[in-house]
């Protein structure tokens, strides 16, 4: 055979090669570089478990008497949605288990948030306006990949209102519902806008406290555009807001500048109302694309991300599998 037919493909397949490399350093420069001094103030916590096998990573929660941190998220392939258990000391995946309706069939919602509390695992429902709600042990003791049912539903609507659940946290004995806004493809309530000095907010994180599968609100934020998640750190509220490719944002709020404004009725209950701006932030820290839910453990904030997923794919190049733990 010619030798000129045979350098022909290798000179296509090497330019090749040399563009994605290419384009691999470009994007990393895009989505790290603004995030350059954040990152360096951060170490890899652990790997993002199944990223590589459709799964799209989305909340997270610490439990301090095991030590372990709980995952959820959702499928790419619309399979039903899984729990991890990850070991923060040695970093490892501890169990992997389905979710399941009460009937045995799989749940295959979002599964946008989660908090561990009480030997109990609350699941952000969405628009169910719900949390879901395993029990802490069935999902510790269940065989890997096993499906685990959930146990109760705890509703978070009542008298023509309702929060659309899209993450979560827990503090100070209060379950933590939170909404995401954006328009026109997410929207909400038009009873949950509040005026502020940046404008109008539509979103809410309410704080319910819990009777059994009864919740009461107790006090609600309001919160901007494109919340994914929530954490109180002891003194301060921090808030994680992201959207496709833009750079995500950690905005921190005191709680000694923090000043009841007024009320709001939330579900049939005239409660305390906060608001949390952009303008009133105590800090503000840029991290890479497709920051989720953050959780705050041993002066580290652990911010779960989906850009390495299936879905999206870019964060396979750019660190996206690793839960960073940030300093702030």
């Amino acid at each position: 055979m010619n030798k000129r037919f045979i350098k022909i493909p290798i000179i296509i397949f090497s330019t090749l090669a040399a563009i994605f490399i290419l384009a691999v350093i470009v994007f990393n420069i895009f989505t790290k570089a603004p995030a350059a001094k954040n990152l360096r103030n951060s170490k890899r916590g652990f790997v993002i478990p199944w990223s590589g096998k459709g799964y799209i990573a989305q909340g997270i929660s610490y439990d301090e008497a095991s030590g372990n941190f709980y995952l959820t998220g959702y499928m790419k392939d619309g399979s039903a949605s899984p729990i991890f258990v990850v070991n923060k000391e040695t970093r490892r995946l501890v169990n992997a288990v389905r979710m399941a309706k009460p009937d045995g069939t799989a749940f295959t919602g979002h599964a946008g948030g989660l908090s561990v509390a009480n030997n109990k695992i609350y699941i952000a429902g969405s628009g169910d306006c719900c949390f879901y709600v395993f029990d802490k042990a069935a999902v510790d003791n269940a065989q890997r990949n096993s499906s685990v049912c959930y146990t109760e539903v705890v509703d978070v609507k009542g008298d023509g209102d309702q929060i659309k659940v899209s993450f979560s946290t827990w503090y100070n004995g209060m379950l933590y519902a939170g909404e995401f806004h954006r328009e026109p493809n997410y929207r909400l309530a038009d009873s949950h806008q509040v005026q502020t000095t940046d404008g109008t907010q539509y979103a809410l994180a309410v704080g319910f406290t819990l009777n059994g599968s009864d919740a009461t609100p107790q006090v609600a934020f309001s919160l901007p555009d494109l919340v994914q998640g929530m954490c109180f750190s002891g003194d301060a509220i921090y808030l994680t807001t992201s959207w496709a490719l833009g750079k995500s944002m950690i905005y921190k709020y005191d709680f000694g500048n923090l000043k009841q404004e007024g009320t709001k009725q939330v579900c049939g209950k005239e409660i305390p109302l906060y608001k949390l701006t952009l303008s009133n932030t105590a800090a503000s820290y840029v991290l890479p694309p497709m920051a989720e839910e953050i959780e705050y453990v041993d002066g580290r904030f652990y911010i779960t991300n989906e850009s390495a997923s299936d879905k999206y794919v870019f964060g396979k190049f750019t660190g996206g599998r690793w839960c960073r733990a940030y300093k702030f």
